[in-house]
């Protein structure tokens, strides 16, 4: 008997028992506009993919009609236009706009037949399903068993929530857990009816075990622009919403001048929740053969990264073993205190080069730990140093251990009056020259004034005492030896001045700031038996113009009476175009010895120095800092930094000029021009280029580099072109070529014609 309710109605639908007995008549009469069922029953068919724990599938209903229940994480509500019950067929049958929910599942379809004595419901008709992490599985028809654990479907397409998709001929779910595919084809693309995608997989057979959650494939398939370009008879990767998984990761083939072919095979452990490792073995046919390995954890309070490699070398050549590591920590004790470590070491001073690491002239080492609050820093560090570039003799590069530094600064007080404190202390020791153990502590007092008329004055006011000892130190003057102690007093009291007038005409607003400073302290502070460490590099410019102290370090003191000067002005428009500019000059009282020819700062008057920035427009930006002769007004320091243009073509330029060093080992003069440009040709392409060229006596090209690249939704391709001109003992120049393929959700594939260089 076929009961079909015209009227709509609130009702319970399905019972996993299988009685012929009709639903009850009390079940058949609330009138509703549109029938809402919720049930404790339906699991949307999440059984598709399902890599979820399968929930209680057509369970026993309620037979109560209240629609609220305590777990709701096992109801479904089921809508749809029409619900009919056929009794004799035991049949329930809902139908038009059919909806199912269940948590945040969502089954759609045009129809919903749910056969009582077989337990076996069909969907068809649009059929599309949206789990809870976005993915979309679309049908035409599909088949479950009552408990959901069994089910079969054809023409099954699938958006997963990032935007790439998969089609598949048949879809078998068995009741053991295992999920099987045929004809099946996986791609990132977007692409048209009737066009085949950039790039899809395509397997005769996947198999997913929702238990291992790991997903296997049979004949697999790369095709490239519809052409097969790899074949793998087996491939197995975890699903998309596994965690980590042990297994190999793409490879990266290449080669080089003299490494010959060099393959590079990844392969990832993961050892738990928070950590993982990658193991590379790294073969090349001519310069040996070695691995490179990478550690990763995270902690409650930190993370660790460890990244190193060792190589055999080449044994026609008896190299020895090589190496490095590379890696730091960080670790937060609590809201204030943290520590962490960098480690950069190299076994020798071209490795990193050869075998195309990153190489720095310096590898530092540093461990360290530092407190932050609202007025204090305090550090400690130690520091090791390896030379990769530079011909300084191994015993001389010192290992600095403990560095430790101390600022305080309180809060204002009367007339806007603050106090600083700032200490240091220093242990520098070296296998073969001067070790240096320095103590430093100052103390100061600031006072801003604004006064009623515009000015702004900030008066200083500082002691600072240091005390060393130092071993074998030879002294420049004297060329003696010294071992003991010495110190110093360093009292100093500084007031700046600075009168702004600001004007504001043709909508351009307008300031200009003259500026002065004078400062005061004793003379003839930086002692011969005093060793300079850390102040070895001076660059008088407009950044440190009004410092009181241009010394990067401590070691080295600027004294002497001294007036700073110069002027500020800048323009701004309401366009948001900006001009500024600064230039000044330093006025010493008595010459200072500490400051070489070079510095600029050597005689009374000091050089001139400026700088200009000019930005009109968001699309070009302009910066020249320069250093004139004080005498000549000759270019003794230049740079220029200008970009100009959008992304659709920005062209941009760096250019130094560096006066030559006049002591017997200085460099000559230095001067480098920097040029590049990027442009995004079109959506999708886009250029980039770059050269250095060396503009000096002697000079040329150093580096030349040109990169094409293609992206869209499912794919990177670059190509780079580079032509490295400097060669370091056995590391030589070249061209090298590096094409990269990004398929997205997938991997990288690297090809590198030149992994690394040597003579």
């Amino acid at each position: 008997m076929l009961a079909q309710h015209k009227s709509e109605a609130m009702i319970d639908v399905f019972s996993t028992s299988k009685s012929n007995k009709p639903p009850r008549q009390n079940e058949q009469r609330r009138p509703y506009q549109r029938k809402i069922v919720r049930v404790f029953v339906w699991a949307a068919f999440a059984f598709v993919w399902n890599v979820y724990e399968t929930p209680p599938a057509l369970a026993q209903i309620s037979n109560s009609q209240d629609l609220t229940t305590e777990n709701t994480d096992n109801q479904s509500l089921l809508l749809a236009d029409e619900i009919q019950y056929d009794a004799d067929a035991n049949t329930i049958t809902a139908t038009g706009k059919v909806e199912v929910q269940q948590g945040k599942r969502i089954l759609l379809a045009d129809s919903i037949i749910y056969n009582r004595v077989t337990d076996i419901a069909i969907a068809s008709g649009n059929v599309a399903i949206l789990d809870e992490t976005g993915t979309v599985f679309f049908f035409e028809r599909i088949e479950v068993s009552g408990d959901l654990k069994e089910g079969l479907a054809q023409q099954v397409r699938v958006l997963l929530s990032d935007g790439s998709r998969m089609t598949s001929r048949t879809f078998l779910r068995r009741s053991d857990g295992i999920s099987e595919l045929h004809d099946t084809a996986y791609t990132a693309c977007d692409s048209c009816k009737g066009s085949e995608p950039f790039w899809q997989i395509k397997a005769g057979r996947v198999r997913y075990d929702s238990d291992e959650e790991m997903v296997y494939y049979q004949n697999a398939w790369l095709e490239l622009a519809g052409i097969p370009v790899f074949y793998t008879p087996y491939l197995a990767h975890p699903d998309p919403t596994a965690g980590s998984k042990s297994g190999l990761l793409l490879p990266t083939i290449g080669g080089g001048r003299n490494l010959g072919v060099a393959y590079q095979q990844p392969y990832f452990l993961a050892i738990g929740p928070e950590k993982d490792a990658t193991l590379t073995p790294f073969l090349t046919s001519s310069a040996g053969n070695g691995a490179t390995g990478e550690y990763r954890q995270d902690f409650q309070r930190g993370r660790l990264r460890l990244f190193g490699s060792l190589m055999g070398g080449d044994p026609e050549l008896n190299e020895d073993v090589r190496g490095h590591i590379d890696g730091w920590a960080r670790f937060d004790i609590d809201e204030h205190w943290r520590v962490g470590t960098d480690i950069n070491l190299a076994t020798d001073r071209t490795f990193l080069r050869r075998y195309s690491f990153d190489a720095p002239t310096w590898l530092t080492t540093n461990v360290f730990a530092e407190r932050f609050s609202a007025n204090t820093y305090f550090s400690a560090n130690a520091y090791y140093f390896q030379r990769q570039r530079l011909p300084i003799a191994k015993g001389s590069v010192p290992v600095v251990a403990p560095v430790l530094d101390f600022n305080y600064i309180s809060n204002p007080g009367l007339l806007g009056s603050y106090w600083s404190v700032d200490a240091n202390g220093l242990v520098i020791v070296r296998e073969d020259g001067t070790d240096t153990n320095r103590l430093s502590a100052k103390v100061g007092w600031n006072l801003p004034i604004t006064t009623s008329f515009g000015a702004l004055y900030n008066f200083r006011t500082s002691i600072r005492a240091d005390g060393y000892y130092v071993r074998d130190f030879e002294q420049p003057s004297k060329g003696d030896v010294f071992t003991g102690t010495v110190g110093r007093l360093v009292p100093e009291a500084s007031l700046e001045w600075r009168m702004p007038f600001v004007t504001n005409q043709w909508g351009i607003h307008q300031v200009l700031e003259p500026i002065v400073m004078g400062v005061v302290s004793p003379i003839g502070l930086n002692y011969d038996r005093i060793p300079n460490e850390d102040s070895l590099d001076l660059e008088f410019d407009d950044t440190n113009l009004f410092q009181t102290e241009r010394f990067a370090g401590l070691d080295r003191v600027e004294s002497g009476p001294r007036i700073n000067y110069g002027l500020r002005w800048s323009a701004y428009n309401g366009q948001g175009g900006t001009v500024s500019a600064l230039i000044g000059q330093a006025y010493r009282f008595h010459k200072d010895r500490a400051f070489s020819p070079l510095s600029g700062l050597d005689g009374h008057l000091s050089d001139y120095v400026g700088r200009i920035d000019f930005s009109p427009h968001p699309y070009m930006s302009m910066q020249y800092r320069f250093r004139l002769d004080k005498n000549t007004l000759a270019n003794r320091r230049s740079e220029l930094s200008a970009v100009v243009g959008p992304s659709l073509f920005r062209l941009g330029a760096n250019y130094v000029f560096l006066e030559a060093d006049p002591t017997p080992n200085g460099l000559g003069d230095t001067e480098e021009l920097y040029v590049y440009l990027s442009s995004r040709l079109s959506r999708n392409w886009s250029v980039t280029a770059s050269h250095r060229e060396n503009l000096g006596s002697g000079g040329g090209g150093i580096r030349t580099n040109i990169g094409l690249t293609y992206e869209d939704e499912c794919v990177i391709i670059g190509l780079d072109l580079a032509n490295d001109s400097t060669e370091d003992r056995d590391f030589r120049q070249g061209v090298s070529v590096l094409l990269r393929i990004n398929l997205k959700t997938i991997g990288d594939i690297s090809f590198n014609t030149d992994i690394g260089a040597r003579r």
